[in-house]
């Protein structure tokens, strides 16, 4: 549709100072669509604005990339992004608990829109959004269940372990999502063995990081990178 679009930008806009026209997925133009944008990105009409956005910036061809101005967006920190749920969830009169605002911010990674599409998900199952409603609603393994497997792969325990798994199978948790949270653990196992603070770069709540550290501090170094490598 950049043929079309091309030639309705040359219409000025009837309300506001500019046509702004935001191509989400840049990257998957095909080479004459991208050939086609590039004619009206070498002579742009001053009324119009483009806002390329993509994930994949190495696909956009380099001759787009030199006609425009680039802004790299990075991950937000699980505070501000807690901090945001809760103000959002005020002014809709959600009742929201600061741990499951947390443990939401921590699901995201990074994305806000992620992370009020699972706080609406989480409205929609319960009325009081807690850390409990929060796991239910995105399938998770609960906080136990990962000290559990932890505990058991440090003690050599292949029957405990195997209970923690029948116990989390007949929760109906979804066991992909649990293996992106014990990679998660582990690497808070590691921040929290390598580091004096790792309150500053491992997102938990306040009473997991203290059960945080004190398994760390059973873990030998060398096993957590191992678990880790071999779950990554």
């Amino acid at each position: 549709d950049i043929r079309q679009l091309r030639e309705e930008a040359a219409f000025t806009p009837s309300q506001a100072k500019f046509r702004v026209y935001i191509i989400d997925e840049t990257h998957m133009l095909s080479t004459a669509a991208f050939n086609a944008l590039l004619k009206i990105l070498e002579e742009p009409p001053e009324h119009v604005i483009f806002i390329l956005a993509t994930t994949e910036v190495h696909k956009v061809p380099a001759t787009i990339l030199s006609r425009c101005q680039r802004f790299d967006f990075k991950r937000i920190k699980p505070e501000v992004i807690r901090d945001h749920l809760l103000d959002v969830a005020q002014q809709e009169g959600i009742l929201l608990e600061e741990d499951a605002a947390l443990l939401i911010a921590r699901l995201a990674d990074g994305g806000m829109r992620d992370a009020l599409s699972l706080l609406d998900v989480c409205r929609s199952t319960a009325a009081h959004v807690s850390s409990e409603v929060v796991t239910q609603a995105a399938g998770l393994a609960m906080q136990d269940c990962l000290f559990d497997i932890a505990s058991a792969v440090l003690e050599q325990q292949l029957a405990k372990m195997l209970e923690v798994m029948e116990t989390m199978h007949q929760a109906s948790i979804d066991f992909e999502k649990m293996c992106v949270q014990l990679i998660s653990h582990y690497r808070g196992l590691m921040m929290a063995k390598a580091l004096k603070n790792p309150e500053d770069v491992v997102p938990n709540l306040p009473q997991d990081m203290e059960r945080l550290k004190a398994q760390a501090a059973a873990y030998p170094m060398p096993q957590i990178v191992y678990c880790l490598t071999v779950l990554q």
